[in-house]
């Protein structure tokens, strides 16, 4: 039997005398032994030992309970979940004095975010009698339990309030502390909308909590107009000096004024505006020019602004050098993966910066060359970061025929991997051929099924009432498929004994355009896509639907033109800051050290038809708390044995 299931002799003695004896008072805690620190020495597993042998020789019940808490902290911190959950639930919690029910809470509380159980966590740590008790702790235990509930939050997708948490307690950290406490609050307001940050700010009434917010709103908002940007920054920092955030700006709001003084003064785009991508080339052309418009209507300076036809790509390097002959200082475009590495073959070395609106093949790439592309693989990456922190490790990815499928399959089943996930299975169709029914039933392999019903009939020489069952080692399925193909798939998963399945899409099964009687035949499924496509905020959107009829079925071209007008004088500066971030309307916008724009998406699931947003959680792990993973799941059995055998 493996230690899964048993705890050593040591332990279980420990245990024994933890409930035998004369019993103390809640609120007594007995003679407080000297602290006789472990030889640091000592591996995780014989310091443990040692815990529980000074528990097995203490008479004194609160101190034995002290020593086994400090076991189960160490097992904890070394991932052996089941071992600590087992001690932890051999303490008789009746007799804890209040400050080691206040630690036996917090054990259980991480146990509980390790095993994905985060609301029961965050309930157990909210529980009125322990917050009493926990105002009564020493510092360090409430700061401890603070940063958890934090994580906790955060992991639930509450970021404000996970933000909340960190704020009140960062005046009562030291300097090193803060500095990571700081980054934590930047990032949790980062997920956090700017209509939420409007609506908090007006209920807001601790003050550093309102001077986060007002940060955060200036982080967000004027994303297309830099220059009311930095008057917006320039006043919040008169407004608060003495702010915790003023003399560090997070994420590059430090080099705001820097990007505004060096940014473009002409911009070439080179796009198709004649042949059959015009409509494309067009709609990104109006977006870009919608929020040119918007900065000269505040009455700010907006650059010049060049087009060049690039309908025939062969001559896309004399277009880049006539732009540049005409004073251009930023060229946009082009737009076509293929012209884009025409462009890299025909100009060596780019004088002027480029920001290509696709992503061409390689690794490397000239200096001031720059790529910003709806790149479908982008939405596979994040699909598989979202799935592993749901706690899936076995995916079904299911495609359409051809190379395109074939890429984004790659991209996430690269990255899934990566997560420690496994690719079971993977199924192509061919949307032409509607051969849907039969991929899926074998792909589910419920033609062994029924082979094994056969048989059996056969063998007993009577008919038998047979239900097919599908295979069972399947957790999600990652679908990449366009609104028909869509619709036809996800009822014939029901059809073919798969339904309850959790599925998982790229930003291709929405429109972008409210259809909820189309939509039905999709619900429950979860997509990625952009906040253009999912919400209604941006002024640039309304006005295009307003001016132009037509603009629907491009709308994710048009906001892909409001981000590079977004990211046209910040270019640099990303390159200098990897940390800084673009608020666009095709996502969270960052730079990664390929020159390639990177976008975070928002998540969202069909619900009775329509697209509703689904906040994002944050799975990163909080420096000052000492578990080295957060996963859905349990760590897995075997990895225990051998090494956690206490003695």
């Amino acid at each position: 039997m493996t230690s899964i299931y048993r705890i050593s002799a040591l332990l279980l003695m420990a245990l024994l005398a933890a409930c035998s004896g004369t019993p103390t008072a809640p609120g007594q805690t007995g003679t407080q032994p000297r602290e006789i620190p472990l030889d640091p020495q000592l591996s995780p597993r014989e310091q443990v030992n040692l815990w529980l042998e000074r528990a097995a020789n203490t008479e004194e019940i609160p101190d034995k309970q002290r020593y086994q808490l400090k076991a189960a902290e160490l097992l904890l911190r070394e991932l052996q979940l089941p071992l600590a959950e087992e001690l932890l639930g051999n303490i008789d919690t009746s007799v804890l004095p209040a400050e080691l029910q206040v630690h036996y809470a917090s054990l259980s509380a991480r146990i509980l975010r390790n095993q994905g159980k985060f609301q029961e966590a965050i309930d157990l740590l909210n529980e009125q009698k322990l917050q009493d008790m926990i105002l009564m702790a020493e510092l360090p235990r409430q700061l401890q339990i603070s940063q958890l509930r934090a994580s906790l939050y955060a992991l639930e997708g509450r970021h404000l309030e996970a933000a909340q948490e960190r704020i009140y307690i960062d005046p009562l950290l030291a300097p090193s502390q803060q500095e990571i406490n700081r980054e934590g609050i930047w990032n949790s307001l980062s997920y956090v909308s700017t209509r939420r940050l409007i609506e908090s700010h007006h209920s807001a009434t601790n003050r550093d909590f309102l001077g986060w917010i007002e940060l955060a709103s200036i982080s967000k908002d004027n994303q297309g107009d830099i220059d009311s940007q930095v008057r917006q920054l320039n006043a919040w920092l008169q407004r608060w000096p003495n702010h915790p955030a003023a003399s560090n700006l997070p994420g590059g709001l430090a080099q705001l004024g820097d990007m505004a003084a060096e940014k473009p003064q002409q911009v070439a785009m080179i796009l198709p505006f004649t042949g059959k991508l015009a409509p494309l080339g067009k709609a990104i052309r109006d977006g870009f020019m919608a929020t040119y418009h918007q900065t000269r209507g505040r009455g700010n300076p907006a650059p010049q602004v060049r087009t060049y036809d690039c309908a025939n790509g062969q001559q896309v390097g004399n277009l880049y050098r006539q732009a540049v002959a005409d004073g251009a200082q930023l060229v946009i475009g082009p737009l076509r993966k293929e012209v884009v590495e025409t462009l890299l073959d025909q100009v060596p070395q780019f004088e002027v910066p480029v920001l290509a609106l696709n992503r061409a093949k390689g690794e490397q790439f000239p200096a001031n060359f720059y790529q910003f592309a709806l790149a479908p693989e982008d939405e596979a990456r994040q699909i598989a970061r979202i799935a592993a922190s749901e706690g899936y490790q076995r995916a079904m990815v299911l495609i359409p025929e051809g190379d395109w499928g074939m890429n984004v399959a790659r991209a996430f089943s690269e990255h899934w991997r990566q997560e420690g996930g496994q690719v079971v299975a993977q199924a192509t169709f061919e949307g032409k051929a509607n051969n849907y029914s039969q991929i899926i039933k074998d792909a589910m392999q419920l033609d062994r099924s029924e082979k094994r019903a056969q048989k059996l009939t056969w063998l007993i020489g009577n008919n038998i009432e047979f239900q097919p069952r599908r295979r069972s080692d399947i957790d999600f399925i990652f679908l990449v498929a366009r609104p028909g193909e869509a619709y036809a798939i996800k009822p014939l998963l029901a059809f073919h004994y798969a339904g309850d399945i959790p599925v998982y899409a790229t930003s291709h099964i929405y429109t972008g355009i409210p259809a909820p009687a189309k939509n039905r035949d999709i619900d429950g499924v979860k997509f990625v896509d952009s906040p253009w496509a999912l919400t209604d905020q941006a002024p640039e959107k309304s006005l295009i639907l307003k001016e132009l009829p037509q603009s629907r079925h491009y709308q994710r071209m048009y906001a892909l033109g409001v981000d590079a007008y977004r990211l046209y004088p910040r270019l640099q500066q990303m390159s200098r800051l990897l940390e800084s971030r673009v608020y666009g309307e095709s996502g969270i916008l960052s730079l990664n050290d390929m020159g390639q724009i990177e976008r975070q998406l928002l998540l969202a699931v069909f619900e009775e038809g329509l697209a509703k947003n689904i906040p994002l959680t944050d799975t990163t792990l909080d420096k000052d708390i000492h578990d080295q993973k957060i996963t859905r799941t349990a760590r897995p059995e075997n990895e225990s044995d051998s090494v956690w055998e206490l003695r």
